[in-house]
């Protein structure tokens, strides 16, 4: 049983190791310039690391592009978004951070540039579960996310109209979805979309969220993993994958089902081994019959010394000894 365990944690191990690893986003959301750091770890020996943009956006720039890190330390890379006259929106590049001219790191970079706080008249916020907004049907990939907008300053009546906008993107900065709708908000109010994104091959994506009404724009970034979820939705048209992911299921029932069997039969030997145990001890320690042994048990010693002291006489013991052995033959026939 042992050897079936090791085989199902190796089994489920390298499952588990086959799936892609999510890229790696810094994701930045601005209201003014500021400076975000990125940091990295060094796990060689300690050297020189030099970092560049490889679009060079212009909402974001380096404040350095070389840094020293030591053995098994942090580095860290700092980034100054301006936020100045460039239009609101969101910006996409790459730091690329190299070691002895090698390349050791590849950041997708993502900027969200929204106006300033005292200008800020609605928000808007992303509400999405990866476990139950994301569908596949016949291939195609359907998200249904919940846009929440928030007017922020109740005093102020702002405009009738709030431009709505939802954007898809993928990590290296392509739109692959786009809709844009007028709404009212007086306080806050729910919308909910949904974006067919097709049989596109990309694992992961970004969500975009937007609302905008006259000098105010505010939005919101999220990035989501869609790897996970194909893999436990198989495509309807795939009927291979399908029975892929049927054998896996059948296998992990088969092994939860033998574990089970295996571990019901030890219990009852072991439960029988115990009532053995337990009546053997009552039978020779505890009952009426046990009792009488050891108290002829104790007599026939008695007579034994009494014996070799010359208290009794030969006959004497040898009538005793044969009347103890008759009872304890038959005490012995009880247990």
């Amino acid at each position: 049983m042992k050897t079936l365990f090791l085989f199902f944690i190796f089994f489920a191990l390298s499952f588990v190791s086959s799936l892609e690893t999510p890229h790696t986003v810094e994701i930045i959301t601005a209201r003014g310039s500021a400076v975000f750091p990125v940091s990295f770890f060094n796990s060689g020996e300690s050297g020189s690391y030099t970092a560049n943009l490889r679009d060079n956006s212009p909402a974001v720039k380096l404040e350095t592009a070389f840094v020293e890190v030591a053995q098994e330390e942090f580095g860290s890379f700092n980034l100054i978004v301006d936020n100045g006259a460039l239009e609101k929106g969101v910006y996409f590049d790459t730091l690329i951070i190299s070691k002895e001219s090698e390349i050791v790191q590849n950041i997708p970079v993502v900027i969200g540039l929204e106006s300033r706080s005292s200008e800020m008249v609605y928000d808007v916020s992303i509400d999405f579960d990866a476990n139950s907004d994301i569908s596949v049907i016949s291939g195609e990939t359907i998200l249904s996310p919940i846009i929440d907008v928030y007017k922020l300053n109740y005093n102020n009546p702002g405009s009738n109209g709030i431009a709505l906008a939802f954007s898809i993107y993928s990590l290296e900065g392509d739109l692959l979805s786009y809709s844009e709708e007028v709404v009212s908000v007086s306080r806050q109010a729910s919308f909910e979309h949904f974006f067919n994104l097709g049989t596109n091959g990309h694992d992961e994506v970004l969500m975009v969220a937007s609302a905008k009404s006259g000098n105010s724009f505010g939005l919101d970034l999220y990035q989501i993993s869609l790897s996970n979820n194909l893999l436990l939705s198989p495509p309807e048209t795939n009927k291979y994958s399908f029975r892929i992911y049927m054998s896996i299921f059948i296998f992990l029932l088969s092994f939860i089902m033998l574990i089970s069997y295996l571990w019901y039969n030890r219990s009852v030997r072991q439960t029988k081994n115990w009532r053995s145990e337990i009546e053997y001890i009552k039978k020779t320690q505890f009952s009426d019959a046990a009792k009488g042994l050891r108290k002829l048990e104790a007599q026939k010693d008695v007579l034994h010394r009494a014996y070799s002291s010359r208290y009794i006489s030969k006959n004497s013991f040898d009538s005793a000894i044969s009347e103890i052995d008759k009872l304890s033959n038959q005490l012995k026939k009880r247990l």
